[in-house]
């Protein structure tokens, strides 16, 4: 029994009244407390800071067990090194700009005009002009053009297919003028599905589109902007990002290229808030950048009455690189993502510029622990409702006996 369970059996029974059935009741209370104190923990919203300290330092490796990392200006750098990276880091190419070329499966027209009325085209209904085709390119990527025969077409542009066309005419037509246009883009696409008003393969147009050009062709996204992640993926690549930082961020926002699949989803993205906090609870993540603290102003910041504000945790799944950069070398062999305890003391003043650089995830869980003296006074109430009936019989006793 610890000094001031002591100290409480001694001022208990130091009350008037009671001293006839003293030695019966300390016997009785000195059990209770010697129970209590047997008991793991006092019923409490969570554990306490050196709790979750020491089950970090003695848990197994090869166990269910979960790194504690101090949030400060070291560990920092390595937790912003390691921070998802956006469409513009994934795919590395907010420069690039589509070279618009036409594919086995699309349809264009082909228009000649004669300057003279005695050319090749001339007499005819359209007087100097002649349309020929449209054509459809084949599985050989040719098309059949009258007086020039089979022209390559897959893998050129409108400009180049124009030019070679034209300058097969020069030899039979006098100064002929070449008009290509592309009537059907079959082979130019990209898949947007998932939740958007018409999903579908939607055709890339000649000067190129970027992301929400072709979510606009599908229609748009049938969920809000702040709930919608938007996933795309380009061969072995992929990549997710909120769609209303694409909105806000134009570097966000990627040219498309053919065959790319694009995927909208509803997926509100929330943290969830307990312990000795003002409003305990699931909170949504409006925006795509909330920080540390932002996350614990939206929960009514700490309670005073019972937080530790030496003990603000936030629990997520890390990659074990991240770990091994933070000097964790037992993570190096591991691929799985780990249990991660970030902490944060908050009664160092520069602990707030940090926990405004650390952002908050999806599906992180905010933690504040309660102080010493809170476990305390449910110790001491714990320990009033045992006790208090014994006093009323032992009073009772007394006032008989008298």
């Amino acid at each position: 029994m610890t000094l001031y369970e002591s100290c409480i059996v001694d001022r208990l029974f130091s009350l008037p009244g009671i001293a006839s059935v003293r030695t019966a009741l300390k016997a009785c209370a000195l059990f209770a407390l010697l129970f209590l104190s047997a008991c793991s923990t006092v019923p409490g919203s969570g554990p306490l800071s050196n709790e979750l300290k020491k089950q970090s330092e003695e848990q197994a490796f090869d166990e269910f067990g979960y790194a504690l990392v101090d949030i400060n200006e070291s560990s920092m750098k390595t937790i912003l090194a390691h921070q998802p990276q956006g469409f513009q880091h994934k795919f590395s190419n907010e420069k690039w700009r589509p070279k618009s070329t036409v594919g086995v499966g699309d349809v264009i027209s082909v228009v000649v005009w004669e300057p003279t009325q005695q050319g090749l085209f001339s007499g005819g209904e359209g007087g100097n002009r002649a349309e020929l085709g449209p054509f459809q390119i084949e599985q050989s990527g040719k098309i059949p053009v009258p007086y020039v025969g089979q022209v390559t077409a897959k893998g050129r542009t409108i400009a180049e297919i124009r030019w070679a066309i034209q300058s097969q005419l020069k030899r039979k037509a006098i100064d002929p003028q070449v008009v290509v246009s592309l009537i059907e883009n079959r082979s130019s696409t990209v898949s947007v599905n998932g939740d958007v008003q018409k999903a579908g393969q939607v055709p890339i147009s000649q000067k190129g589109d970027r992301l929400l050009d072709m979510i606009a062709k599908a229609g748009g996204p049938s969920t809000p902007a702040g709930e919608t992640m938007v996933t795309l993926v380009r061969g072995e690549r992929r990549g997710t990002q909120l769609l209303r930082t694409i909105y806000e961020n134009s570097a966000e926002n990627l040219y498309v290229r053919a065959g790319d699949q694009v995927f909208l989803t509803h997926d509100p993205q929330t943290f969830t808030a307990f312990g000795a906090v003002q409003k305990v609870g699931e909170y949504p993540i409006v925006g795509q950048d909330v920080s540390l603290v932002e996350a614990l102003g939206r929960v009514g910041g700490l309670s005073d009455n019972r937080a530790n504000s030496t003990g603000l945790y936030l629990f997520r799944y890390e990659p074990s690189a991240l770990l091994y950069d933070l000097g964790m070398t037992e993570y190096a062999d591991t691929n799985t993502p780990t249990p991660v305890i970030y902490r944060l003391n908050m009664r160092e003043g520069r602990s707030y510029f940090f926990g405004q650089s650390f952002l908050v995830r999806d599906k992180d869980i905010v933690y504040v622990a309660n102080s010493y003296g809170t476990e305390f006074v449910k110790f001491i109430g714990i320990v009033s409702s045992v006790t208090s009936p014994i006093v009323g019989t032992a009073a009772t006793v007394s006032n008989v006996s008298d």
